[in-house]
């Protein structure tokens, strides 16, 4: 089982790491954030049965002193970054746009909105987006070109993805997001009993022809997409607004070996 272990962590720390040092995170940052995280979750989810979690056993699990378990321990728990919020907020304000009736036309298509009044675009991102200001969205979408003003000021949705713009720091936030919901599903997966596990599928073809590679990426956006506005309409229909609800989300992404990988793979 630790090897296994030490296989799989390998090959995730790779692929982060190019991630990190292609950004300037020194190993001495990715120490200390390791050690928190050690913490923070022993803390979390490993707590005696029954029991509050203490300093002592907090440092048996995870092998640190009691005082840099305590230090540690003290610099509380980070919250999500703006950044991380912008995202998730973004999906949501599209997704209100491209299910909810009031901003729709009479055969389903997003209609383009007023700024202000009922069933504006001001009223969409109040409703989806939290607190979010309206302005700070409308810059969003437009830097990610999801909307854009037509000739009579009406906003129309141009994009029903939200793909951010080349703002490093956005793309990086969707690094985090994105990657710990895989981890955390394939980590339920591992203990959960067999009518509680959750869907983790992954479709892969070794012999691909090289030059039938941008057919099947136009192929795969295209079909993708549909797939991911028809899941989103259906997660749209269970909606809630009482204390039961929860965070569904679904995944689709494209990944392509280098001949290097192969070999290794082989």
């Amino acid at each position: 089982m630790q090897e296994i272990l030490r296989d799989a962590l390998g090959k995730i720390l790779s692929t982060l790491i190019r991630t990190l040092l292609r950004n300037g995170m020194s190993y001495g940052e990715f120490d200390q954030l390791a050690r928190k995280c050690y913490v923070d979750v022993a803390y979390r989810d490993f707590a005696p049965a029954g029991k509050k979690q203490t300093v002592s056993n907090v440092a048996i699990l995870t092998g640190l002193n009691r005082k840099e378990v305590k230090k540690l321990a003290e610099l509380g728990t980070a919250q999500p970054s703006n950044v991380s919020r912008q995202y998730n907020r973004a999906v949501r304000v599209l997704g209100g746009w491209i299910n909810d009736s009031r901003y729709l036309r009479k055969d389903g298509v997003p209609r383009d909105l007023d700024y202000d009044g009922r069933d504006s675009f001001s009223e969409l991102v109040k409703h989806y987006s939290g607190d979010m200001p309206v302005v700070a969205m409308q810059k969003v979408l437009l830097s990610s070109a999801n909307i854009r003003f037509t000739d009579d000021d009406k906003i129309r949705l141009m994009s029903h993805a939200y793909l951010p713009s080349n703002d490093p720091v956005e793309k990086l936030a969707i690094l985090g997001v994105d990657t710990s919901q895989l981890i955390e599903t394939i980590d339920h997966n591992l203990s959960a009993a067999e009518d509680a596990l959750r869907f983790q599928r992954k479709a892969s073809n070794a012999r691909v022809a090289q030059d039938s590679i941008p057919q099947v990426k136009q192929y795969l956006n295209r079909k993708g997409q549909a797939f991911l506005e028809e899941i989103d309409l259906y997660l749209s229909q269970h909606e809630t607004e009482d204390d039961s609800m929860v965070e569904l989300s679904v995944g689709v992404f494209y990944h392509e070996s280098d001949y290097e990988d192969q070999e290794i793979e082989k």
